[in-house]
């Protein structure tokens, strides 16, 4: 009985660092892209919108989306994380063509699907529960 328990014990302290562990890691990469798709915004903002940085600033963001891809399809749902990539490329896209109205509206998108990842995949009681 007392094995039993210990094995158990171990088994639930896993569970909870591992979770603790992705749960960190997930916050610091939507963090990092909703800051990063931030300034991309601002930059659209401007007066004179600098085309080559911005469509070079989406570029470096994309390639840094697809980095983080690889680690959090291990254990995110595939269909959030093809949302998010969709919303890039079609962003992207928007800056080639220079229609910056549209490329900030797929820019919203995509930190509204990151921020419905983060609150998702967090631990509260509303998703406890």
């Amino acid at each position: 009985m007392y094995k039993e328990l210990v094995i158990s014990i171990i088994i639930v302290a896993s569970i909870f660092v591992l979770d603790y562990i992705t749960q960190k890691y997930t916050d610091n990469v939507i963090n990092e892209a909703i800051q990063d798709l931030t300034s991309i915004k601002q930059a659209m903002k401007q007066e004179s919108v600098e085309n080559e940085k911005v469509l070079e600033q989406a570029s470096d963001n994309y390639e840094k989306w697809l980095e983080y891809h690889k680690r959090l399809a291990f254990y995110i749902e595939h269909n959030e994380l093809e949302k998010v990539e969709t919303n890039y490329v079609a962003g992207k896209s928007f800056i080639e063509n220079a229609k910056y109205e549209d490329a900030m509206s797929e820019v919203e998108k995509t930190i509204f699907v990151l921020q419905h990842i983060n609150d998702k995949y967090s631990v509260n009681l509303e998703n406890i529960f």
